[in-house]
């Protein structure tokens, strides 16, 4: 009894090299399955898409380079997050939690694929979290705070909404004692450079929509109907979101565990993650959007939670939200057809 006592005290490696290839391969296969029956396939710019966006859907040769585009971003995407995680130690534990769950959320819902604004959008913001975190507890950081707005500006020119992550980037920095009246005039300078590029070129194009259109969307709520719910749809979501709140709730139960400056970046994404889901339910054309935006805190918070506990109930819980992801994907798939 002792014996299988204590193989359950001890921490589980969840981020061994078999398991990772385990679920990489999994899904793989969810992308194999969407491509074979072409899941969001062709991509065609909305009404509420930005004129980039618009621009680059046409520009998208077929549907290989589609897909494959696709599986690179979210690879470049998840391998960010892990840098940062392991630059800035938000875990304290080595782990490559964190790229396992990003790939492994963004692959498991049909919504995502094959490419979205934010496929390449979450690339400036975990870029601009980055120069935000680095500039913990210094008030000259005016260069870092410009950089992390101007991502954020360049990022919103393939997905407008990006620019409402702007406010809680200046939640952050007041939190991490950087901001000062210079680091904030920096941060508007950055988007007002990406901005001021965007309108000098529709002034030499004699057309001002793509500097209207975006902004026009910006401001047009339209929040999420519950009339069509289908718990399908949303057991994948209610799984994510329940388990990063269990992962919050045991950071704060066990802040001293954590270093202050861990604390303090740990705190900032459980508001990210909060922040952004919030959003999803302004925002009906673009929910997915801000979906994929929660999966990077939500994604590094989950591996925080897997990394620093132990216990059976720890283990079965991992492999329970694994097959739930990849069932309720499946069974999304079959009513699709």
């Amino acid at each position: 009894m002792r014996t299988s006592l204590s193989r359950y005290n001890r921490r589980f490696d969840f981020s061994s090299l078999p398991i990772l290839l385990s679920v990489l391969i999994a899904c793989l296969f969810c992308w194999i399955i969407s491509y074979s029956y072409s899941i969001g396939y062709p991509i065609r710019g909305e009404s509420f898409d930005t004129p980039l966006w618009n621009v680059i859907c046409r520009l998208i040769p077929g549907k290989e380079f589609a897909y494959i585009l696709g599986m690179v971003l979210i690879l470049g995407g998840a391998f960010l997050i892990h840098r940062a995680n392991y630059v800035l130690v938000l875990i304290r534990e080595k782990t490559s939690l964190p790229f396992l769950f990003y790939v492994l959320f963004i692959s498991t819902n049909p919504d995502f694929f094959p490419l979205k604004p934010t496929s390449v959008g979450v690339f400036c913001l975990i870029l601009a979290i980055y120069q935000l975190f680095t500039s913990y507890h210094d008030p000259e950081a005016r260069e870092k705070a410009y950089h992390a707005a101007l991502l954020i500006g360049i990022g919103s020119l393939l997905w407008i909404h990006l620019l409402w992550f702007l406010p809680l980037f200046w939640i952050g920095m007041y939190n991490f004692r950087s901001l000062t009246v210079r680091t904030f005039l920096a941060s508007v300078l950055g988007v007002l450079t990406v901005y001021w590029f965007l309108l000098g070129w529709c002034v030499w194009k004699h057309d001002f929509s793509p500097f209207i259109i975006p902004f026009s969307k910006l401001f047009s709520l339209h929040f999420l109907a519950t009339d069509g719910f289908v718990l399908l749809n949303w057991l994948s979501i209610i799984a994510v979101a329940l388990l990063t709140v269990v992962a919050s709730l045991n950071i704060i139960t066990h802040e001293v565990e954590d270093s202050l400056r861990s604390r303090q970046f740990l705190s900032f994404l459980m508001m990210m993650s909060i922040w952004a889901f919030g959003l999803y339910f302004f925002y009906k054309e673009v929910s997915e959007e801000f979906l994929e935006m929660a999966c990077v805190p939500a994604s590094i918070l989950i591996a925080h939670f897997f990394t620093v506990m132990r216990g059976k109930i720890i283990l079965w819980s991992f492999w329970t939200m694994i097959t739930v992801l990849i069932a309720v994907f499946f069974i999304r798939i079959w009513n699709f057809l």
